[in-house]
C-alpha cells in the first residue's frame, strides 16, 4: 500500500482536514492542498478531478406527480342551481375554490422546491469553475516558470513592425530558404518580406502592364487585323472575330480585352488599345506598394516626378543592344520611346544591325506607353 505524502511532518489528510474545520470549503480545501503538494513537494503529471460533488441527477429535487383536483363541470342557465355548500348532485363554490386552492399550493411547493435546486446547484457550478479557474492558474504557472533551452538560433529582440510598412524603396528580390522574398528599404530599417504576387514585385516585367503591348505587337504582326476594323471599332464584334487567338505571352485576346467595358466602341483600333495601356496603368498605380516598386525597378530617383522620363537603359523588356542603339538614336527615355512610332523604332534597329522585327518595335512602343503612365 502506498505512503501518504508527507513533508515535514505534516500529511495532506491533516491538512486537508485542518482547512475545513475552519470553514473553508471542500473544494477550496483541495485546491490549497494541491497546490501545498506542487509547492512542496515537487511536480508529477497531474490527473484534475472534481473535488466538488456534481451528480447528473438529484433524487432529492424530482418533485412528486402531481394530480389536479380540480375539473369544471359547465353550468346550464335556468337548470343548475348555484349554492355554496355541497349536495349529492352539486360540489358547491366551497368545495370548487378550495381544490383550486389545493391544487395551487401543490404547484407553490414544487416550484418553491425547484427554485431551491437551481439554487443550490448554482452553488456547486460555482465551486466546480473556481476549481478550473485555479486549475488553470496552476498550468499557466507552471507555463511561465518552464525554463526552455535555447536552440541554436535565438532571437534576441522581437521585432515590431506596425507603422514601420511605409514601403520605402524597393530593392528588389531574391530567393530565401527556398522562397522568393522581396527586399524594401524603409525608415526602420531593411525588411524581408514573403513575394506577393498582388503587390506588383515584378510589376515592370510581369503580364500586368503588358497586355497593350502584346496587342501592339499581335496587330502588327497579323494584318488582317486593321484590314478588317479600318476606323470605328465595336469591342463585341472585336472580340467575336479575334478574340481566341495567342498571343505572345500565352493569353488569348478576349484575356486581355476583359480589362474593357463591354459593348464599347472605339474611334480605331490603335484607340482602344491605347486604353486597354491606360486601364493597365491604372490598376498598378492603384495597387499599395507598386509605385515604390516601379521605381526601384526602373531606377528612378525620388525627385523624379514622371516614369515618361527614366532611362530606357533599366527597360528590361527591351533587349539591350536595342536599347543601346535606341540611346544612340537620342531615344533615351521611357518617353521618347513611347511617342517613336514602331515604323522608325524598326529602322534605328536596321541601321544599328540588330536583329529585330516589326512586332519588336510595336511591343517596345506600346510597352513604354504603358509604363510612362505608372507615375
Amino acid at each position: 500500500m502506498a505512503s501518504e505524502i508527507n513533508y515535514d511532518g505534516v500529511t495532506v489528510t491533516e491538512l486537508y482536514e485542518a482547512f475545513t474545520k475552519h470553514g473553508i470549503p471542500q473544494s477550496d480545501a483541495s485546491v490549497l492542498v494541491s497546490s501545498w503538494i506542487y509547492e512542496n513537494v515537487g511536480t508529477a503529471k497531474r490527473v484534475f478531478n472534481y473535488a466538488e460533488p456534481f451528480s447528473a441527477v438529484e433524487p432529492g429535487c424530482a418533485p412528486p406527480p402531481f394530480a389536479r383536483t380540480f375539473a369544471h363541470s359547465d353550468w346550464v342557465d335556468g337548470e343548475d342551481v348555484v349554492q355554496a355548500g355541497q349536495t349529492p348532485g352539486e360540489q358547491g363554490f366551497n368545495e370548487r375554490f378550495h381544490r383550486i386552492e389545493h391544487d395551487l399550493d401543490h404547484l407553490g411547493t414544487d416550484l418553491a422546491k425547484a427554485f431551491s435546486c437551481m439554487a443550490a446547484m448554482r452553488v456547486s457550478l460555482r465551486h466546480l469553475l473556481d476549481e478550473i479557474r485555479a486549475e488553470i492558474n496552476r498550468l499557466h504557472s507552471t507555463v511561465h516558470e518552464t525554463k526552455v533551452s535555447p536552440g541554436p538560433y535565438q532571437l534576441e529582440q522581437i521585432p515590431n513592425y506596425i507603422g514601420t510598412l511605409d514601403f520605402g524603396r524597393y530593392m528588389g528580390t531574391t530567393m530565401f530558404m527556398d522562397k522568393k522574398v522581396s527586399i524594401w528599404q524603409t525608415k526602420a530599417g531593411t525588411i524581408v518580406l514573403p513575394a506577393v504576387e498582388t503587390l506588383g514585385v515584378d510589376v515592370v516585367a510581369g503580364p500586368k502592364v503588358r497586355g497593350a503591348a502584346y496587342l501592339e505587337r499581335y496587330a502588327a504582326e497579323n494584318g488582317d487585323v486593321r484590314q478588317r476594323f479600318p476606323q470605328e471599332v465595336r469591342l463585341t464584334e472585336f472580340i467575336r472575330t479575334f478574340g481566341e487567338d495567342e498571343l505572345a505571352d500565352g493569353r488569348t485576346v478576349r484575356d486581355v480585352l476583359k480589362v474593357l467595358p463591354a459593348e464599347t466602341s472605339y474611334q480605331s483600333v490603335d484607340a482602344m488599345f491605347a486604353e486597354v495601356s491606360e486601364r493597365e496603368a491604372v490598376i498598378v498605380r492603384t495597387t499599395v506598394g507598386a509605385q515604390s516598386a516601379v521605381a526601384a525597378a526602373l531606377g528612378i530617383e525620388s525627385e523624379l516626378e514622371n516614369v515618361a522620363d527614366a532611362d530606357i537603359a533599366m527597360l528590361a523588356g527591351v533587349p539591350t543592344k536595342a536599347r543601346a542603339a535606341l540611346t544612340r538614336a537620342g531615344i533615351s527615355t521611357l518617353g521618347k520611346l513611347a511617342d517613336t512610332p514602331p515604323e522608325r523604332v524598326l529602322g534605328i534597329m536596321k541601321d544599328a544591325g540588330v536583329r529585330a522585327e516589326v512586332g519588336d518595335a510595336a511591343e517596345w512602343t506600346g510597352y513604354a506607353r504603358t509604363l510612362s503612365k505608372l507615375r
